[in-house]
């Protein structure tokens, strides 16, 4: 009898990626939040969002979730986010 072994891993796929332009101030700017659907990851964005806001004078914000750490963010989601803010912070929670 002879025995198989399968290896259900595959290997990684390279992605290119671009880093993001920063910003040099953050007054006036609209701020996105993304929580990653993680328990307490919105209460650590919202944190994040008060001491940047005391710091900043922050025009405004939006405020996303994904529905599932699981999952990738919704393609319409990060075009949104992308679209609408200055800045996006993201968080994982636990």
């Amino acid at each position: 009898m002879r025995l198989k072994i399968l290896d259900p891993t595959i290997a990684a796929e390279p992605a290119e990626s671009v880093e993001a332009k920063r910003v040099a101030n953050l007054d006036g700017t609209i701020l996105g939040l993304l929580s990653n659907g993680k328990v307490n990851g919105d209460r650590l964005l919202e944190l994040v969002h008060h001491r940047l806001a005391a710091r900043y004078r922050i025009e405004g914000d939006v405020t996303m979730a994904k529905a599932s750490a699981s999952r990738v963010s919704d393609a319409a989601m990060l075009d949104a986010l992308a679209r609408d803010c200055d800045v996006v912070v993201t968080a994982i929670g636990d």
